[in-house]
This record gives structure tokens, C-alpha cells and sequence, in this order.
């Protein structure tokens, strides 16, 4: 049996239709495009939308991998190559959606990426920040990692990463068990650990700061505090920076109209460049 090549065909993905450009906007832990394509379809004409699903998660493939960065990369890079378009192209995401986002522009050749689109950034700079942060933000997180001390070793935090969300995928909201059904464990404990607790984001978005960015982030986003993104604002000189005063995590869910209208004026700004 030849072994399987990590490329775009194995991802699900769904596209709305438009002329002026692309925006590929990448879903976060334990939802698939449903995410977006529910609030947004429709909403960002006469712009494309490429909404995929992750490997692993949604309908798309679960092969018996590591799910690193690069596994994921590997899928949506050749997504990229055959999808994003028409120019200009746009990457964007929600919460691990943006740090894979973030990865992938700056992976991409010079030039290929206009812009991007940033929902309730998760910026941390440890594993053990990571784990500090859910643990303040989140009783359910707190629960189910009884035992694990919020600043012990890195390497043990990172190790462990994967069954600790796993833990905490089983006390979501009803709202998103449904969702999380159609994540593979294997997946999502690998790309908890990998994409989540182990990158580092901030040298990646040097290597792309210059380029036109809109950060979406909700004041009440308690597992993605909106300061450990916004206290980098000054290194971005092309960005948009809106906080909505009454939001938290899910802010393209509970204020959707403001969200379209920002992300299609921030594509509107760019096709008119």
C-alpha cells in the first residue's frame, strides 16, 4: 500500500462563490467549516470563501498521523495552490485557526498572501503559559486537569497536552458536542499538543508583520485574553485592531453583523489597493 500523501485531497472543504478575491478562513478546536459557513455564508459578497475542514476533524481524513504543524500545513498549503483564488488572496482563522493561519502565510511564497483575518487570536509563548491561561479562564479546563500545577515543568505540560483537551472536549456545551463528535481524538490531542502548546507564533508573525491584518477579539475572551495579542499592536503596522466590548470567544456567533461588516470592509480596503 503506497503511503498516503497529505495534500489537499484529504480535506472536506466548502467554497461560496465570488469574483473580487479569496478569503480562506481555518475553524478552531472541535468545529469544522460549520463555524463559519454558518454566520458568514453569504455575508462577504462578491468575495470567495474557502472555508476547509481540518485534517482530522469535520468530514475530512483521519489518518493514523502525528497531526503536527506540518501535517497540517502539507494539506493546506496545496489547498492554498489550488483554491485561493481569485486574487487577493486572504488567510484568516478563529483561535487555533489563526495560529495555523499565521504558519501558513508565512510558509508561503513572498507575495502569494495579501492579508489576514484574525478572530480571538490565542498569542502564548509557553506551553505552560498556554496551560496557566485555560486553567484561570476556564472552570471546565480547571476540572479536568486537577493535579497538573499551572506554571510545573514544560516539557510535562506539553507532553500531557493532548489528554488534558481531550478531558475538557468531553465538558463542553451542548451547543458543540455535536461538533466534536466529528473530531477524531487522535487528531485533536495531536494538534492540541503540536499546533497549540508547542509553537511558538511570534517569529512567524514577524516574518509576516507587514502585511495587512484585521484582529477581531471579544473583551470577555477569557482563554484567548485579547492583551497577549493587542500588547504586540505597536509591531504590526498594517493592522486593523477592533475589540468588542461585550464579547467573548465565539464573537462571530453571538455578533455576527458587526464581524461581517468589519471582515468585508477590511476585503473591500484591500481589492480597491
Amino acid at each position: 500500500m503506497s503511503e498516503l500523501r497529505l495534500d489537499r485531497t484529504c480535506l472536506s472543504y466548502r467554497t461560496h462563490p465570488g469574483g473580487r478575491g479569496c478569503l480562506v478562513l481555518l475553524h478552531g478546536f472541535l468545529t469544522s467549516h460549520h463555524y463559519f459557513g454558518q454566520p458568514l455564508g453569504g455575508r462577504i459578497e462578491p468575495f470567495r470563501l474557502v472555508l476547509p475542514d481540518l485534517l482530522g476533524f469535520g468530514a475530512s481524513l483521519k489518518p493514523p498521523v502525528a497531526y503536527t504543524l506540518e501535517d497540517h500545513l502539507s494539506c493546506l498549503s496545496d489547498l492554498v495552490e489550488h483554491e485561493g483564488y481569485p486574487e487577493p488572496l486572504v488567510l484568516g482563522g478563529h483561535s487555533l485557526g489563526c495560529l495555523i493561519a499565521t504558519a501558513l502565510a508565512a510558509r508561503l511564497p513572498e507575495g502569494r498572501v495579501s492579508g489576514l483575518v484574525f478572530l480571538n487570536y490565542p498569542r502564548f509563548t509557553s506551553g505552560g503559559h498556554v496551560h496557566a491561561t485555560l486553567r484561570k479562564g476556564s472552570p471546565e479546563y480547571k476540572r479536568a486537569t486537577e493535579g497538573i500545577p499551572a506554571h510545573g515543568d514544560e516539557e510535562e505540560i506539553i507532553e500531557a497536552s493532548g489528554g488534558m483537551v481531550q478531558q475538557f472536549a468531553a465538558l463542553l456545551p451542548p451547543a458543540l458536542q455535536d461538533e466534536a463528535k466529528h473530531t477524531s481524538p487522535v487528531a485533536m490531542a495531536g494538534t492540541t499538543q503540536h499546533c497549540l502548546f508547542a509553537y511558538r507564533p511570534d517569529p512567524d508573525l514577524d516574518a509576516i508583520a507587514r502585511l495587512p491584518m484585521l484582529h477581531l477579539h471579544g473583551a470577555l475572551d477569557r482563554v484567548a485574553p485579547a492583551g497577549h495579542i493587542w500588547e504586540r499592536a505597536g509591531d504590526f503596522p498594517n493592522a486593523r485592531w477592533v475589540l468588542l466590548p461585550d464579547a467573548g470567544h465565539h464573537l462571530v456567533h453571538s455578533h455576527t453583523a458587526a464581524v461581517a461588516k468589519e471582515i468585508l470592509d477590511f476585503l473591500n480596503a484591500l481589492a480597491s489597493a
